[in-house]
């Protein structure tokens, strides 16, 4: 009986593909017999196929069957490239989903939830119409920014969005030491300028930033060449230029390894100091002056008389210190840890905040900021902190993605961090 059905369909299938019924001596039909006898014991459906596919063969010249089998085969080879290509890009997805998901996952908290720009509480209660601007420096004279000083100017564009954010950029290298940190997060990426641009209060200023000395006590220690024959170079036209820039247009001025928490808008004619070996040190990472205050104009003419290239911080931390004292007949040792408010010479008026305020984390600290797993509770620390120094940022040191640090930028500089989390740049 199957016998009879394979002789049955055998000759169905040359009916089919216009041949005689009996005739078997051509090479062809040697070979439609075989495939017919090999798929006589299937069901119907792979003889209807195997009809079609010779009835092409015999309709079309041998070259272009022969064609028409290749394009066959690399649309397979294509089909199986593109489905390849879609299971790594998806790996791709879901991985980023699980960096960018990793505290999302510990958001349950309230205490963490909470910690981001406009829901961490604000310290400042009433504005002090001060200047709305905001500075920030970098004289390397290189064209873009670290992602970690990209972090600076994010967090505080987020946190002060009233206010004017302004970059301000060297357009070549002054001369000196540079900085010869190694390890992570230190390259260069200009798509943190691009992130930055698109912030409508950031403003980059690239110029030739010395300038900005002419027109005050500074201008001649500048063009005399002391500065620039410096082995700190890069550091005293930083100290001098910032000193000079909230002279000649107030503001507040950020050192670019902070992480804004709140908004700064109370705050002028201030600065922070902590303690280093129990001596208190005004710290100029954070100052916020009007233009042309007394106390600045004093620094400035303290920075001409007392400079000395080949210390570093002479009229940095040390200088600002050493000038408030005098100002303000302060003694050297601050006994306690509060916030101050002094009358000095001429009623000049200067408040110092405490530690908390921009430094809740001291230098010999700054581990805790790269520390796997950190415990929330070691966000009680900033419950009275507008900022949070860095500390340069590490200097180059491993930000792991379950830090204290990558969640600060994770909240507070969103659109840095997320290109981390991409693979585009080291955080």
């Amino acid at each position: 009986m199957q016998l009879r059905l394979v002789t049955i369909y055998v000759k169905l299938f040359r009916v089919v593909v216009g041949l005689p019924s009996n005739d078997f001596s051509s090479p062809f039909s040697s070979l439609v017999f075989r495939r017919f006898l090999f798929l006589a014991s299937s069901n119907g459906c792979p003889i209807i196929i195997d009809i079609m596919v010779v009835r092409m063969s015999l309709l079309l010249p041998c070259r272009l069957f022969r064609t028409l089998k290749m394009l066959r085969f690399f649309s397979f080879v294509k089909f199986i490239l593109v489905v390849g290509f879609l299971v790594i890009a998806a790996s791709f997805l879901l991985l980023i989903a699980g960096h960018q998901n990793l505290f999302n996952q510990q958001e349950i908290s309230p205490k963490l939830r909470q910690f981001a720009p406009g829901q961490i509480g604000e310290l400042c209660r009433e504005d002090s119409g001060g200047e709305k601007r905001i500075i920030f420096i970098e004289t390397s004279g290189e064209k873009c920014l670290r992602p970690r000083q990209s972090c600076a100017v994010e967090s505080a564009a987020l946190t002060n969005p009233d206010m004017s954010i302004y970059v301000y950029m060297a357009m070549e290298r002054p001369p000196g030491k540079a900085e010869m940190d190694v390890g992570e997060g230190l390259e260069r990426h200009c798509q943190t300028m691009d992130i930055l641009e698109s912030f409508p209060n950031v403003y980059i200023n690239r110029n030739d930033l010395p300038k900005h000395l002419i027109d005050t006590p500074l201008e001649s220690l500048y063009f005399s060449g002391k500065l620039k024959s410096s082995d700190y170079a890069l550091q005293h036209i930083s100290d001098a230029l910032r000193v000079a820039l909230l002279y000649k247009y107030g503001g507040i001025y950020l050192d670019l390894d902070v992480v804004v928490l709140r908004s700064l808008k109370c705050l002028r004619n201030t600065a922070g100091h902590t303690f280093i070996l129990g001596e208190s040190s005004i710290e100029n990472g954070f100052m916020a002056f009007d233009r042309g205050h007394k106390l600045l104009k004093f620094f400035m003419r303290w920075m001409q008389r007392a400079y000395k290239p080949n210390e570093r911080s002479v009229i940095g931390p040390n200088g600002l210190s050493k000038a408030f004292q005098m100002l303000c007949n302060h003694p050297s040792k601050i006994i306690s840890d509060s916030v101050y408010d002094f009358k000095c010479h001429d009623n000049v008026r200067v408040t110092l905040h405490n530690k908390t305020a921009f430094h809740p984390i001291t230098y010999f600290e700054q581990n805790r900021f790269y520390e796997q797993d950190f415990n929330e509770n070691e966000l009680d620390t900033f419950d009275q902190s507008y900022s949070v120094h860095v500390y340069g940022s590490g200097h180059g040191a491993h930000v792991p993605k379950t830090s204290l640090f990558a969640f600060m930028a994770h909240q507070f500089c969103p659109a840095t961090y997320s290109y981390h989390l991409q693979g585009l740049y080291s955080f």
